[in-house]
C-alpha cells in the first residue's frame, strides 16, 4: 500500500497543498463549489444600484428572483417533456445561468431543491425570496419547494443548512430504477443526477458481470448493474447510514441483498483484504464524488487529491485481466495522478458523461481504465 510520503511525492502535493484544497472544497456533492470556484462576471452587478457593496436591497432581492423564475420556467417547459419520455425523474434546471443570481435548481418529480452559496450581499431574505417566487412560477405548493444555503468553508459550521419546506422522502424514477431521496436536510438528498450517464455505461458493461461498488453511497451504481443483468454486485461504503439508503434503494427495485452484498468496511483495507485472498472482479466503480476526507486504514484523512491513485492502482489490482474500471471525482480542483499505470487502456470520458442540462460541464471527471 502506497504510503503518505510516496503519494506526495508522485503528485507533488504536501500536507499544507491537500489541506488548503479541502478548505476550498470539501468534496461537494451537488457542484455548488463552482459557484466560487468560476472565474465571476459582475460587470452587469456593478452598475446597478443595490448589488456595489452591503446587503441586496429589496429590489435587487426581487429582481433576481424574477431572473431566476423566468428562466427556470422557461428551462422546465423546455426539459420537462423530454426528461419524462426518457423516464428522468430528476435533473438540473438552472446552473448559474445568470452571473448575478449564483444558485442551483435541481427537479425531482414536482419537487424543486434551490441553492445558493452564502455571500455577505445575499443576507437572509435572500435564498426565501428565490424559492417564494420560484414555487409560485411553476405553480408548486410551498411544501415542494425546498431551499439549501451552502457555506464555502466547513470552518462556519454545517456546509449545507435547509430552510423552508419540511424534510421529504420521495422516490424518484432514473429510467428502470427508483431511488429514494431526501428533500429538504441538511444531508445530500442521496441521488446524484449528474452522474446518470455514468451510471448507465457502467451498468451496460454489468451484464453477466461480478461489479465490485466502491464508496456506495446509497447504492445507485449497484441498482444500475443489477437491473442491467450483472450477476453479483459488492458494495463497499464505510458509513452505515448510506448502506440502510442503499438498502431501501434494493428493496424499491427488489434487488436481492443477500445476492449483493452491501459491506461496511474501509474501503482501502477491504482492498487489501480482497488482494490478499486473490478475490477478483470483472469491472468496479470508483466513484469519489462522495467524500473528500475519510479515515483510511491507519485512522488518517483519506483524501482524494492525495490518494486516488493509490485507490485505482488497488482496485485494479482486484479486476481480472480485461477488467473494467470506471473511476470518478466531482472534487472541483483534481489533478489526475493516473500516468503510468499498469493498465491495457486509460481514456478520460468526462465529456461524454456530464448531461446536457448541466451547464457546469467540469462538475465531475471520468475515466474508464482496462486493466
Amino acid at each position: 500500500m502506497t504510503n503518505e510520503s510516496e503519494s506526495n511525492k508522485r503528485t507533488g502535493w504536501t500536507k499544507r497543498d491537500v489541506h488548503a484544497a479541502n478548505e476550498a472544497i470539501a468534496a461537494p456533492r451537488d457542484g455548488l463549489d463552482l459557484l466560487d470556484a468560476q472565474p465571476q462576471d459582475r460587470s452587469g452587478e456593478r452598475s446597478r444600484r443595490g448589488e456595489l457593496s452591503g446587503t441586496f436591497d429589496d429590489a435587487t432581492v426581487a429582481r433576481h428572483a424574477e431572473m431566476l423564475a423566468n428562466r427556470v420556467k422557461k428551462t422546465q417547459r423546455k426539459l420537462g417533456a423530454r426528461m419524462s419520455r426518457e423516464g428522468l425523474g430528476a435533473y438540473r434546471l438552472y446552473d448559474r445561468d445568470i452571473p448575478e443570481v449564483r444558485a442551483v435548481v435541481d427537479w425531482y418529480d414536482g419537487h424543486v431543491v434551490v441553492a445558493e452559496y452564502e455571500r455577505e450581499q445575499t443576507g437572509e431574505t435572500y435564498l426565501p425570496s428565490l424559492a417564494r417566487v420560484l414555487g409560485a412560477a411553476l405553480g408548486l405548493p410551498e411544501t415542494h419547494v425546498h431551499a439549501r444555503r451552502r457555506h464555502a468553508r466547513a470552518a462556519r459550521g454545517a456546509r449545507s443548512v435547509a430552510h423552508g419546506a419540511p424534510a421529504t422522502r420521495l422516490v424518484v424514477r432514473e429510467r428502470a430504477a427508483k431511488f429514494a431521496v431526501r428533500l429538504g436536510s441538511d444531508a445530500d438528498t442521496g441521488l446524484f443526477p449528474h452522474l446518470r450517464i455514468l451510471r448507465a455505461l457502467a451498468a451496460a458493461e454489468s451484464a453477466g458481470k461480478r461489479v465490485l461498488d466502491l464508496f456506495a453511497y446509497t447504492g445507485t451504481f449497484g441498482v444500475s448493474a443489477v437491473l442491467r443483468g450483472a450477476d453479483e454486485v459488492t458494495s463497499i461504503d464505510p458509513s452505515q447510514l448510506h448502506l440502510d439508503w442503499a438498502a431501501e434503494n434494493y428493496a424499491l427495485n427488489a434487488v436481492d441483498a443477500a445476492q449483493h452484498p452491501l459491506l461496511r468496511d474501509d474501503v482501502r483495507a477491504f482492498l487489501g483484504d480482497a488482494g490478499a485472498a486473490v478475490e477478483r472482479w470483472d469491472l468496479a466503480v470508483l466513484d469519489t464524488s462522495s467524500f473528500s476526507v475519510r479515515l483510511g486504514p491507519e485512522g488518517e484523512p483519506l483524501d482524494v487529491l492525495r490518494d486516488h491513485r493509490a485507490l485505482v492502482v488497488e482496485t485494479l489490482a482486484v479486476l481480472e485481466p480485461g477488467g473494467v474500471l470506471w473511476f470518478a471525482t466531482s472534487h472541483q480542483r483534481f489533478i489526475p495522478d493516473l500516468d503510468g499505470l499498469r493498465a491495457r487502456d486509460v481514456e478520460e470520458r468526462t465529456a461524454e458523461t456530464v448531461p446536457d442540462d448541466y451547464r457546469n460541464r467540469e462538475i465531475h471527471r471520468v475515466w474508464r481504465i482496462v486493466k
